[in-house]
């Protein structure tokens, strides 16, 4: 630890702070938040590092954060996070802007060679040879005053940040790798700010392989419904309905409340309060948008194919020394079969960008060879 850390619970000292913050380089930044029985994050902490001294700002204390939001969107400030996604979450509630340059040093780490979805912890064992504790995971962040132990624990989250972020750099930038971690960060950004449409809230149900399209169908729509549901009444989707009520209603389309009911995923107080906002889905009408695709399902005799194209991607990891799932995941490997099969060899977005040169040319061609052989 470098000095002891500052406390920051009013819009003065967070004005000040910001201003000087954006005469540095790179900050660290984290937050701690809540969230259990609701939809929405509770920040409860944000931590900045600036190389010097660490700073806690309250947010339950803040009234203004045009300041923070300013600094969070200056260009020649680098944002250093790991695993940013539940950060940004958090930030763009407070400031109503996500962090912008970001350096995820999760990502930046399987890029290095250090393994896939390191924790922060792990990675500062690996990278400073740091042992954190972890007493303070399941803590009280809302409750004031925080304890020592929690300002201990917020302070250590952010205060190695910095350092790996210097190590990671310098590792990429030998390695030449420096601008696929920028433009896989921004394909996580695009990714997230695409999932905010309710209308897509149907991709993060799993067991959907045996729905057919018109089911499928069904379930988006049921899934948008609970998705403006679960944030208009800012509870977790699972307390509005359960992912496997929604796959059991679109897979029979009970037409009444009474066909509802015997349904056994779902409960008698999810059909009083829903049964006609569960039938109005079902009968939604869908206009000209598109029926959603089936995931991709690799027939028997093609799963030589697929095991083909998962050798390679393996054995190019490995010669690069990076995670496979980051080079190419194994839905994206179904999908180039299924429709390398149907006669279309054209590589898709998961594969462009800096996989194509890497790995999504081979991929293809290999994909030709077996549709020729």
């Amino acid at each position: 630890m470098h000095e002891k850390p500052i406390f920051i619970d009013n819009d003065r000292q967070l004005k000040s702070a910001c201003e000087r913050w954006i005469g540095v380089d790179a900050i660290g930044l984290d937050t701690e938040f809540e969230r259990t029985r609701t939809y929405y994050s509770r920040p409860a902490l944000v931590q900045i590092f600036d190389g010097e001294q660490v700073a806690l700002i309250d947010p339950l204390a803040i009234e203004d954060f045009a300041p923070l939001a300013k600094l969070l969107q200056y260009s020649d400030v680098t944002k250093v996070m790991h695993a940013s996604e539940g950060d940004n979450e958090v930030l763009e509630q407070l400031t109503g802007v996500c962090p912008q340059p970001i350096f995820d040093t999760q990502i930046a780490a399987a890029f290095a060679g250090h393994g896939f979805s390191l924790g922060y912890r792990r990675l500062t064992q690996v990278l400073l040879g740091e042992e954190l504790a972890k007493d303070e995971t399941r803590s009280d962040w809302l409750k004031r005053p925080l304890s020592d132990a929690q300002i201990a624990y917020a302070a250590l989250d952010v205060v190695h940040l910095l350092p790996m972020y210097r190590q990671l750099q310098h590792q990429l930038t030998e390695l030449g790798r420096d601008s696929w971690l920028r433009e896989e960060i921004c394909r996580v950004q695009k990714r997230r700010m695409a999932d905010r449409d309710p209308r897509r809230a149907y991709l993060r149900i799993r067991q959907t392989r045996r729905l057919a399209t018109s089911a499928l169908a069904t379930l988006r729509e049921l899934a948008a419904w609970r998705e403006v549901e679960a944030r208009s009444r800012d509870l977790p989707r699972q307390m509005i309905a359960k992912d496997s009520s929604l796959v059991a209603i679109a897979a029979t389309s009970p037409a009444t409340a009474e066909e509802l009911a015997e349904i056994p995923e779902l409960s008698a107080n999810a059909i009083e309060r829903y049964a006609q906002s569960l039938l109005s889905a079902i009968e939604q009408d869908y206009g000209d948008d598109p029926p959603p695709v089936p995931a991709p399902t690799v027939e028997r005799g093609y799963s030589p194919w697929l095991k083909s194209l998962k050798e390679l991607v393996k054995q190019q990891a490995d010669a690069l020394n990076i995670p496979a799932p980051l080079l190419a995941q194994a839905r994206t490997l179904e999908s180039l079969v299924v429709a390398g099969a149907a006669g279309n060899h054209e590589i898709p977005e998961a594969l462009r960008g800096w996989r194509e040169a890497v790995i999504g040319t081979r991929l293809m061609s290999e994909l030709r060879r077996l549709a020729d052989a």
